[in-house]
């Protein structure tokens, strides 16, 4: 091989990368056996694999520098897809069933005003009879070097809570509604998370239809109960009346008052057995996942594993009547009994404004195209994501998220910079939208609170600077950017570490990665600008036409299919 090297002559140089712009909570999804979504800043969705075996709630949470931890409500993984420090046992262990089943089974929240403290709050399921109820503990992100810990765990909160959990901002801007129901009542419980911490005292109201399918019968609680993205609405289904030979309870819509955390009463979605696929002619069509539209005007319903069935509903229709009219179904039916086809489950709003829609034992996932739309212009797809090769929906739930974070309104942290003539110092301008107050992490172990600071790198290499904002509501935001700096660089004909090697560097109209791991891997090269010019996928190796390209410096990355890098560095067109 010639060794030779190329000596790059100039002082400084940096680069920047970032994949995620602010307020992308949720952009990764983790859910049933080992499947996961993720969603990058084109809002484009990438299949992807975790460590997760859950046959339906779940939950995730992410932010401007990516994955941060999710949940099947009994174990918590970190970033890296490993049992986080104490993640275990939390609380929605859900003991009589092999795996975690319960509906909604967590959901997780920033604590307000926090740059590093989450609840997870967790339900049992009804195959323990709910006796567990609502639990939360918390996590530290600032544990570990940064892939946190459980500092503290399964913390009872309403024994016989159903598997319902849901979310909602107070009016303040800033605190946070945390909702459930409890089983054998008609009783919702509101419990207050602020920038000190919970609210052990809920707000108890009582409203709407008995949850009792008994009481002869094991406790039965299942089905979604989910507040509108605005907070405004709640729509609670238990399906369980059916399923169990006795009683329905039907759909039934709330206001919820986010000043009061008070719950009351709209109105019940009345009994109709029109697309029942069991000529059971006294049963109703039960119900199981819902959600409502981005912009809170349509509401969507699905049976679930009771049924093959998806409808929508126009809120915006006026009075109760109308909006039980307006009602049009959007499943393809078939009768009963026959093969399994597609069983529409949980319904979730994704980062690209469309609606996904587990179909229960399926590889793939359903999507409302335009869930704001009207009646059959929603364009619902019942098969249109395929998700990774060996991992299914199960019995078909889908990450359980605080919806609130997908509206536009809130802050959104970024950052540019520039570097000094000597290339000494480095000039950080803030560009957070409705930010109030600052952290700077610069990558090196130096930080400052400036809103445009600046810094000094001692050494060359890559650098992750990170910034959380924060407005005046008790937001928080983070956005991390990668930068790499070299004082002069040298570049030799091959790039190699234990796992991998890239050459010839320089390059001229070819460059090959080869890779001892047994990974899907994924190659980007990205110019000095941070724009993307080659993207591509393999397995141990590949060889790129690079003709296309300019003669300068690039900079390239290298991920495992569950976007974790692997290996950065940098190459040189001759």
């Amino acid at each position: 091989m010639n060794n030779k090297i190329i000596v790059v002559f100039f002082f400084v140089f940096l680069w920047i990368k970032s994949d995620v712009l602010g307020q992308r909570t949720n952009n990764y999804w983790y859910f049933g056996i080992g499947a996961g979504l993720y969603f990058d800043s084109t809002k484009a969705f990438h299949p992807v694999t975790g460590k997760i075996s859950a046959a339906e709630g779940a939950s995730s949470i992410s932010d401007g520098c990516g994955l941060l931890f999710y949940t099947d409500g009994d174990t918590v993984w970190n970033k890296n897809h490993v049992m986080m420090s104490n993640g275990f046992d939390i609380g929605g262990k859900c003991a009589k069933f092999h795996r975690s089943s319960s509906t909604q089974a967590a959901i997780i929240v920033r604590q307000p005003g926090s740059d590093s403290m989450f609840y997870i709050f967790t339900t049992d399921c009804v195959e323990d009879s709910l006796v567990n109820g609502l639990s939360y503990s918390i996590v530290n992100m600032n544990k570990n070097a940064g892939l946190g810990a459980v500092i503290l765990k399964d913390q009872r909160l309403l024994a016989f809570s159903e598997e319902k959990l849901t979310a909602s901002r107070h009016t303040n801007g800033c605190d946070i509604w945390i909702i459930t129901h409890q089983f054998t009542s008609n009783k919702f419980y509101s419990y207050l998370l602020t920038s000190s911490g919970l609210s052990l005292t809920p707000v108890i109201s009582s409203a709407g239809q008995v949850h009792n399918c008994g009481p002869k019968y094991s406790p039965h609680g299942r089905g979604y109960l989910k507040a509108s993205p605005n907070g405004k609405l709640l729509i609670n289904v238990n399906p369980d009346g059916v399923y169990y030979y006795c009683d329905t309870t039907l759909p039934e819509l709330f206001k919820f008052n986010q000043s009061t955390g008070v719950v009351s009463s709209d109105f019940v979605f009345p009994m109709h057995k029109d697309h029942w696929w069991i000529s059971y002619s006294s049963w109703a069509v039960p119900f199981y996942g819902a959600t409502f539209s981005p912009d809170n005007t349509k509401l969507y319903l699905s049976s679930g594993f009771y049924g093959p069935n998806l409808y929508q509903y126009d809120l915006s229709a006026g009075s109760p009547s109308a909006i039980i009219a307006s009602q049009v179904y959007l499943s393809t039916p078939y009768p009963y009994p026959s093969p399994l086809k597609n069983i529409p489950t949980s319904l979730v709003n994704a980062p690209d404004g469309k609606i996904y829609i587990a179909q229960r034992y399926k590889n793939y996932l359903g999507v409302i195209n335009k869930p704001n739309m009207l009646g059959l212009a929603c364009n619902y797809v019942d098969s249109a994501v395929t998700l990774a090769t060996g991992t299914s929906n199960d019995w078909g739930g889908l990450p359980n998220f605080f919806e609130d974070y997908i509206n536009d309104k809130l802050l959104k942290a970024n950052f540019d910079f520039t570097a000094s003539s000597s290339g000494s110092t480095i000039f950080f301008t803030n560009k957070s939208v409705d930010s109030k107050s600052y952290i700077w992490y610069f990558g090196d172990g130096s930080k400052s609170t400036l809103k445009d600071p600046n810094h000094t790198y001692t050494d060359t290499g890559f650098y992750t600077v990170s910034l959380f904002a924060k407005d005046s509501f008790c937001n928080v935001d983070r956005i991390c950017k990668t930068i790499y700096i070299a004082q002069p660089t040298t570049i030799s004909e091959s790039y190699q570490t234990k796992e991998y090697s890239i050459f010839p560097n320089p390059f001229t109209d070819k460059l090959t990665v080869n890779s001892n791991s047994s990974l899907k891997l994924e190659l980007i090269i990205y110019d000095l600008f941070a724009r993307k010019m080659i993207q591509r996928e393999f397995t141990n190796s590949i060889s790129i036409n690079t003709e296309q390209l300019s003669k300068g410096i690039y900079f390239f990355e290298l991920r495992d299919n569950n976007k974790n890098t692997a290996e950065k560095g940098v190459v040189l067109k001759q």
